[in-house]
């Protein structure tokens, strides 16, 4: 089975980062965001050139060289998370109480790894060391409130250092709203290990997945539920499902089919 790595994780210099941005950056930048996108200041963020400057010399280079996110679906997720070394530790969602804007549960940080150290040391009265079956409880309780499962990344140019496993939602992951707000190219997500999968012969084009997909990657053509554009492998359209007309497939064994096939809209 395969383990939550990064080659880096002991390195003193990538500890101290993923501390300092633990401790002093994480929640500013997080509060920014939102303010602009969805916030009070959300009309002046959605003035073109402001939101190109933004984008371009704040969100971007954070993305790829500080922090960004790849979903797994709730039954792998699951599974990975048996195989995570060392201590996990929860704490609150670090956007909910950025922006305090969401409804959805608030202790909901589970942080891995490195990540556990981080927080735990710059919030020690935030985080408490969890069981392995308390993490999957959480989970479990999130995704039956219609959330999805994304680990994020840190240093994601350099190796990556998977640090936290996060509950996300709609309305108030950060993360989620500038990868939508601002576009894949600008702030991008890293396609997880996962992609969705159409039994056309099953499918009624009901359209529960289309309104399900959190990434409008869905929708239904000549009848049928079709991918029409990047499916980032959360899950969510598997659930949603009532024919379970759709399955989760190793993004890898389609190799050769995707994304020509997603541009297509057959698979």
């Amino acid at each position: 089975m395969s383990r939550f790595h990064s080659s880096d994780e002991s390195t003193l210099w990538r500890r101290v980062l993923l501390y300092l941005f633990a401790r002093y950056f994480e929640l500013p930048l997080l509060s920014l965001s939102f303010s602009f996108l969805r916030g009070r200041w959300k009309r002046l963020g959605h003035n073109p050139f402001i939101r190109l400057m933004l984008g371009w010399t704040l969100a971007a280079p954070f993305a790829r060289l500080a922090d960004t996110a790849k979903p797994f679906p709730f039954p792998q997720i699951l599974n990975w998370l048996e195989h995570v070394d060392g201590p996990i530790a929860v704490g609150p969602c670090r956007c909910r109480i950025s922006h305090q804007a969401c409804p959805h549960p608030l202790e909901t940080d589970i942080v891995i790894r490195s990540g556990v150290e981080a927080w735990s040391k710059a919030f020690p009265e935030d985080y408490r060391l969890i069981s392995l079956e308390e993490a999957k409880e959480i989970i479990t309780s999130c995704h039956n409130l219609g959330m999805w499962q994304m680990v994020f990344i840190h240093c994601p140019a350099h190796g990556g250092t998977e640090y936290v496993i996060c509950n996300c939602c709609t309305c108030g992951c950060v993360p989620y709203i500038l990868n939508r707000e601002l576009g894949q190219k600008v702030y991008p997500f890293i396609p997880g290990p996962y992609i969705s999968k159409t039994d056309l012969a099953r499918c009624e084009g009901l359209g529960e997945c289309v309104k399900a997909c959190p990434f409008g990657a869905r929708a239904i053509r000549q009848g049928k539920s079709h991918l029409v554009g990047m499916c980032f492998g959360c899950g969510r359209c598997v659930e949603a499902c009532p024919n379970k007309a759709i399955i989760m497939v190793k993004r890898y064994d389609l190799h050769g089919i995707y994304p020509e096939a997603v541009r297509a809209g057959t698979v």
